[in-house]
């Protein structure tokens, strides 16, 4: 039992509540050129001057091909849509208006919460009933006396984030995510206290998908694998549509179990974790580039705790639960000088709206792409000052630790992610946005596509028709199967007893 009695455990700061960044940002402040602040190197200079001087070239920041940031969910692919077939294991993920934070709809107890899925935190807590805050004004809030299974609470947990503090009481309750449940009734936190900041988003509250368990708390997909439900603590998440139709929306996909082979292409390339204390998927980053130009910082950074200091790598933290790229100030006005006139407030950018030129992150050997219609975002309008330009989703942030950069949803975004708790490694893939989602009546699936022979029949709107599997102690449910699920889990507890 991780609770004993009650107690109340502070956790450290696990998320950046999304910092994301709108043209109202900078409509208080003091604008300055980059280049006034930060000037470039000569040897970037002098790089520009070669460009310019080749005829088959053309000069880095000026148009090359008409962009359209809002078309980068879109599939331009004009081959035969794969088809991936959402069993047990798989589901769709939802955003806001803006796309600002992504989210699973979660069952716990007996009611469903949408939930932000966020790698970058520890800890899965939901707004609670006695939550009074404007967040949790007309959101799902959960209620212990309204589901048979809750547990009292055995201690509290205040969560720091960049925007305030979420705090309330550690309870006990059945969940189910993607159709898979498991038969002990897991840990969250039942928040009365919820930052302000969240009040911009229809959630009921964090997701976390740390690297590990804490000494504190077991995590989901632990939990999920305790139960048998998953043969393997991994889970992957691709980020954007696929074929958003009536039947199937969604703004992404987030599958527990081994990778999809439906959602990228070529090889899975693995980066191994860089040992950390707070469960953070934290990887090297090798080197930075605007197009093929390698960026050099001015503060040195020590990857290796030793002496390997250098002014070109970072380590950064993917996160899920992070809208933007967020770096250190420092950092984001290195990169931002190498932008044609650019334009900072001394922690929001803007970026001309016509910009192509792509920013490169080296992970591993492997060079990941991001290009204008990521690192753009929303168009300044009505603005003299401003005209043609766009938010930069790359911001500076006050950070102690100069090489502690965030790769959020901009980064994700691009690319077919894979979390390996196992092995402790991030995979990154390109992804496959071809894609048509399919959900047979009924279906019959190995658990979390994971090859375990744990199989079940799932048929929809019929509730009587409707079997639940289990095998050691694994559940695999649908929404119809909620009522009946809470008597099946409590007889399996008495014949464990």
């Amino acid at each position: 039992m991780l609770f004993s009695h009650l107690s109340t455990f502070i956790f450290a700061s696990t998320a950046l509540a999304l910092l994301p960044h709108d043209t109202e940002d900078f409509k208080s402040s003091k604008l300055y050129k980059v280049n006034e602040l930060q000037e470039v190197p000569k040897a970037y200079k002098t790089y520009i001057q070669k460009l310019e001087s080749s005829p088959s070239s053309n000069k880095i920041g000026i148009a090359k091909a008409p962009n359209s940031p809002t078309s980068k969910f879109q599939n331009t692919s004009s081959s035969n849509p794969k088809t991936l077939n959402l069993s047990p294991g798989i589901t769709t993920l939802h955003t806001d208006d803006l796309k600002e934070c992504y989210f699973v709809n979660t069952t716990i107890g007996n009611t469903e919460y949408p939930l932000i899925i966020d790698t970058g935190s520890a800890y899965l807590w939901v707004y609670g009933d006695n939550c009074t805050d404007e967040a949790c004004k007309d959101e799902e809030k959960y209620s212990s006396s309204e589901s048979s299974e809750s547990s009292s609470a055995t201690s509290t947990f205040a969560l720091s984030y960049v925007t305030g503090t979420a705090q309330g009481e550690v309870v006990e309750d059945n969940i189910i995510v993607n159709k898979l449940a498991t038969t002990q009734k897991f840990k969250f936190g039942k928040a009365d206290k919820v930052p302000d900041f969240f009040k911009k988003y229809p959630v009921s509250g964090i997701f976390g998908l740390p690297s590990n368990d804490s000494s504190a708390i077991q995590s989901i997909i632990s939990a999920l694998y305790d139960s048998h439900a998953i043969a393997k603590e991994i889970f992957s998440i691709s980020l954007g549509n696929f074929s958003n139709t009536e039947e199937h929306p969604n703004s992404g996909i987030f599958a527990i179990g081994e990778p999809l082979e439906e959602l990228y292409e070529g090889d899975i390339h693995y980066t191994d974790l860089i040992d950390n204390d707070s469960h953070y998927w934290l990887i090297p980053v090798e080197s930075v580039s605007l197009d093929q130009y390698e960026i050099t910082f001015n503060q040195s950074v020590d990857l290796k705790n030793g002496d390997d200091n250098t002014t070109t790598a970072r380590k950064a933290l993917v996160d899920s639960g992070t809208t933007v790229l967020a770096l250190p100030k420092q950092d984001a006005l290195d990169i931002h000088s190498y932008f044609d006139d650019s334009i900072t407030d001394g922690s929001n950018f803007a970026v001309l709206c016509n910009s192509t030129v792509d920013l490169v992150l080296k992970i591993n050997g492997q060079n990941w792409t991001l290009g204008p219609e990521y690192y753009l975002g929303e168009e300044y309008h009505n603005s003299t000052e401003l005209d043609g330009y766009c938010v930069s989703n790359i911001q500076g942030i006050d950070t102690a630790a100069a090489d502690s950069w965030i790769l959020g949803a901009t980064f994700l975004q691009s690319v077919y992610a894979v979390f390996d708790v196992d092995q402790q490694r991030v995979g990154f893939a390109e992804k496959n946005t071809n894609v048509k989602l399919t959900s047979n009546d009924t279906t019959s699936n190995s658990v979390a596509n994971n090859g375990s022979s744990i199989s079940t029949s799932l048929v929809s709107n019929s509730s009587s028709a409707s079997t639940t599997s289990h095998k050691g102690g694994a559940v695999i449910i649908g929404a119809e199967n909620l009522q009946s699920y809470t008597l099946f889990v409590a007889l399996i507890s008495m014949f464990l007893l």
